[in-house]
C-alpha cells in the first residue's frame, strides 16, 4: 500500500493505482493515438488522435474499476469483504479478508466480473451504433467502438478455466460443489491456471520470433498469471493448515507492558532501551489504553521527556492492530499482512490484554504442520 496511491473509497472499498498502471496508461494512450486511429482514420489530425487516445484509455481503465468493483460488490454481499482495489499494469485486483465459505458464493463472486466486463461492452457497442446514426464526429464513436471490443475481449479472456481468472475461479467452484473438497478445488483449478500461463508465454514467444512485439506483453501476462496460480495455490494451504487453530492456542501471555503513570525519561532508560522493542502496550488496572512506540516519543521535545506520562500521549489502538482470543489464526496472519507489522495484541471482550501473537509463531506452526503434512 506503501507504494500505491489512494484515489478515494466507492462504497466503502479504498481505491488504489500502483506506479505501474501510469505505464501501461500511458502506453495504451500511444498505441491509439499514433497505431489504431490513424489506420482506421488516416485524415484525422495528430491532435484529435491523441486527445481520443486519452479519453478512450480512461474509459478503459474506468471499465476495469467496474469490472472489479462487480467483484467486490457480490463479495460483500455474500461476506467477503474487500478492502481494496488496486489497479496497476495487468489490469485491476480486489484483496479479499478471506475465501469465499460456500461454491455457490464463489461462483456468483466469480461471474460478477465477465457479466460487468460483458455489459459495458454492450453499452459501448450501443453508443458507438447511436452516434453513427446521428452523424457525430468519427473520432467519437471510434473511441467506444474500441471499447466495446476491448470490453469483449477483457470478458472473454477472464473466462479462460485457470485459476486466478474468473472463469477459473468458475472451474473451483464447479468442482468444490462435485468434490466438497476447497484444498482439491483449488489445486486443479491452479494447475489450469498454470497451463493458461505456458499457452500465453508459448504464444508470446512464437510472435516475438516472428517480429510482433506484442509476444512481449504476452510472455509477461502469461508470467504474472503463473505466479498468481502458484501463490493462489500456497495461500489456500495456509489457510488450510491454520483453519483448525484459534489465536488463543498460539499466544504468548507473557506481555511486557508499561503504566500510564511513567514518564517518557523512564520508559525510555527502562523499557525501550533494556528490551529493545519498538513499542509497549500501556496497561491501567489491567484494561489496556493503547500503545506508545518510539515514534510518539520522538514527537515530543527532548526536555519535556522528565514531566509528560505515557498516559499523556498514548494513541488508542486502531482494529488493525488486535484480535481476539477466539479470532482464527489466520486472520491474524492477514491483518499482520495488511498492516506490515510482525505481531498483533490479543485483547478479549472486556478490552483486557490478554496476550501477543507473532508472525512467527504462526510461520512456526506452518511449518510443523506442513512437515509432519497435518
Amino acid at each position: 500500500m506503501d507504494n500505491d496511491i489512494r484515489l478515494g473509497s466507492i462504497f466503502g472499498i479504498e481505491i488504489f493505482i500502483s506506479y505501474s498502471w501510469f505505464f501501461i496508461f500511458g502506453l495504451v494512450t500511444i498505441t491509439l493515438a499514433f497505431g489504431f486511429f490513424p489506420q482506421q482514420f488516416p485524415k484525422q489530425s495528430v491532435a484529435v488522435n491523441i486527445a481520443v487516445g486519452f479519453f478512450a484509455s480512461a474509459l478503459f481503465f474506468a471499465s476495469l474499476l467496474f469490472h472489479e468493483l462487480s467483484h467486490s460488490l457480490v463479495a460483500n454481499i455474500n461476506d467477503i469483504p474487500i478492502k481494496k482495489i488496486t489497479l496497476f499494469i495487468f489490469g485491476g485486483m480486489s484483496q479479499m479478508s478471506g475465501e469465499p465459505q460456500t461454491p455457490v458464493a464463489e461462483l456468483k463472486m466469480a461471474a460478477a466480473g465477465p457479466a460487468s466486463s460483458f455489459f459495458l461492452a454492450g453499452v459501448y457497442f450501443a453508443i458507438d451504433r447511436a452516434m453513427i446514426s446521428a452523424g457525430l464526429p468519427t473520432p467519437l464513436y471510434a473511441a467506444f467502438g474500441w471499447l466495446a471490443e476491448i470490453n469483449f475481449f477483457l470478458a472473454v479472456f477472464n473466462l479462460a478455466p485457470g485459476f486466478p481468472l474468473d472463469g477459473g475461479r468458475v472451474l473451483r467452484a464447479a468442482i468444490w460443489y462435485l468434490t466438497n473438497s476447497l484444498q482439491r478445488a483449488t489445486k486443479i483449478a491452479a494447475r489450469a491456471g498454470q497451463g493458461v500461463a505456458f499457452t500465453l508465454i508459448s504464444a508470446g514467444v512464437l510472435l516475438f520470433l516472428f517480429g510482433q512485439i506484442t509476444g512481449v506483453w504476452l510472455i509477461l501476462l502469461g508470467w504474472f498469471l503463473n505466479q498468481a496460480a502458484i501463490a493462489s495455490y500456497r495461500q489456500m494451504m495456509v489457510e488450510q493448515s491454520l483453519s483448525t487453530t484459534d489465536v488463543a492456542g498460539i499466544m504468548s501471555s507473557d506481555v511486557e507492558t508499561v503504566s500510564p503513570d511513567l514518564t517518557l525519561e523512564e520508559l525510555v532508560n527502562h523499557y525501550f532501551l533494556k528490551y529493545r522493542y519498538g513499542r509497549f502496550p500501556v496497561v491501567d488496572n489491567g484494561s489496556l489504553l493503547g500503545v506508545i512506540t518510539l515514534h510518539d516519543i520522538k514527537e515530543v521535545p527532548r526536555e519535556d521527556w522528565s514531566s509528560v506520562t505515557a498516559g499523556e500521549i498514548v494513541e488508542p489502538i486502531l482494529e488493525d492492530m488486535f484480535v481476539a482470543p477466539s479470532d482464527p489464526a489466520v486472520k491474524a496472519l492477514v491483518k499482520m499482512a495488511g498492516a506490515d507489522i510482525g505481531h498483533l495484541l490479543v485483547v478479549d471482550e472486556n478490552k483486557h490484554l490478554a496476550g501477543i501473537v507473532t508472525r512467527t509463531d504462526i510461520i512456526g506452526l506452518i511449518k510443523i504442520r506442513s512437515e509432519l503434512q497435518l
